[in-house]
């Protein structure tokens, strides 16, 4: 196949260009450009290619499919990241030549993708949408490589989940309107989540429901009352647990958000000075990915 690679040099498994084209060519593929944060990511589109591989974290594979949706251009993954959730759910993640060979066999599924509109616009998402504890991490988080001595810009994924969890120790409820699918609920919550993956940040399987393939969000709600559920879920996962949060979801196409100002959408924050109003809506198989061995559809 004919391979446009997006390539993400600074991600944590930092496999070169040449140590990729070189995986390619051992499979018979043929690297016809090469895409990386110098250049506008819309130039994935300018070339006649068969296949884009998005080679890095979730935000080079998110960035990729926002280009992608709505083309049948399809998108396979390498996983090069720390937390690789995408990878994890689409069953993408594993040895890069195992995942190369098996594109031969691979077949093209269809994936849904989120639309998330504010005062800042639209933004395609292929994550996650929420406010409260996730973008409190994410914050914290950041502001942590952000003061590192050593100038690392990653965290090993159990010191990224304490960061969570001490974000969690200091984070208020927060009074905001929901309407899901037309159904309007108040109150105050410390975590809200509009899911189209599993999981988010370092590996927060948050709905073990949400499936890129069903045409449906799976939203999930924590107030003050489940504040001791999502520290155990934490600090379990702190531990080297891998069991999904023990809380209830529901499905959804539409959802709103009133009076948050700051939320995530996938790995970015959006801070607004005032309460902000955001939408999403899901746009079904809107993406297409060449799927690996045992991906169910």
């Amino acid at each position: 196949m004919r391979v446009v690679l997006f390539h993400n040099e600074d991600a944590g498994d930092r496999s070169s260009v040449d140590e990729i084209t070189a995986l390619l060519e051992r499979h018979g593929h043929r690297l016809v450009q090469v895409i990386n944060k110098e250049f506008r990511v819309e130039r994935i589109l300018e070339h006649h290619a068969d296949l884009v591989v998005a080679a890095g974290g979730d935000g080079t594979v998110a960035t990729a499919a926002g280009v992608l949706a709505g083309h049948k251009l399809p998108l396979a993954i390498l996983p090069l990241g720390t937390a690789n959730n995408i990878a994890k759910c689409l069953n993408s993640d594993g040895p890069l030549d195992t995942l190369v060979a098996a594109w031969a066999h691979a077949t093209s599924q269809s994936l849904d993708i989120g639309f998330a509109r504010g005062e800042w616009g639209e933004r395609i998402f292929f994550e996650s949408v929420g406010a409260g504890l996730i973008p409190a991490g994410i914050a914290a988080a950041e502001a942590q490589k952000d003061e590192a001595q050593d100038g690392s810009s990653t965290m090993r994924p159990e010191d990224a989940v304490r960061t969570f969890r001490y974000a969690l120790a200091s984070l208020q409820p927060q009074r905001w309107t929901l309407t899901i699918d037309g159904e309007e609920h108040t109150g105050e919550f410390l975590l809200v989540e509009v899911l189209n993956m599993p999981s988010i940040g370092p590996n927060l399987v948050l709905s073990e429901e949400a499936n890129p393939r069903d045409t449906w969000f799976s939203v999930v709600i924590a107030t003050e009352a489940d504040r001791g559920v999502l520290d155990d879920y934490l600090a379990y996962r702190i531990n080297g647990g891998e069991r999904p949060l023990s809380m209830p979801s529901r499905h959804a196409r539409r959802v709103e958000i009133r009076g948050s100002t700051a939320l995530h959408v996938d790995d970015q924050l959006l801070h607004t000075k005032s309460p902000q109003t955001v939408s999403m809506a899901i746009e079904p198989a809107a993406l297409e990915f060449l799927a690996g061995p045992g991906v169910a559809g």
